[in-house]
């Protein structure tokens, strides 16, 4: 089964709620199926303002804040 691709931007000089973004592109490690896209580093930022406008506190401690991106993705099977 396909799995879509997480990424978890933190600070890392001060602990905080690490972000949790899942996108729309297949995992790196799944090797079965079609070649990765990537994640750049204007999708990043893009995540980080999401997540901001939506409430993200990244200095305050926390459970993890999940930001779902993942619209659109659809397996290669």
């Amino acid at each position: 089964m396909p799995r879509r691709t997480d990424n978890a931007p933190g600070h890392c000089e001060r602990p905080g709620t690490t972000l949790v973004v899942t996108t729309d592109q297949t995992h790196p490690g799944n090797w079965l199926l079609a070649e990765p896209g990537s994640v750049r580093p204007e999708h990043v930022a893009d995540a980080v303002r999401e997540a901001l406008e939506r409430g993200w506190d990244p200095d305050r401690p926390g459970s993890p804040f999940p930001l779902d991106r993942s619209a659109g993705f659809r397996s290669p099977h």
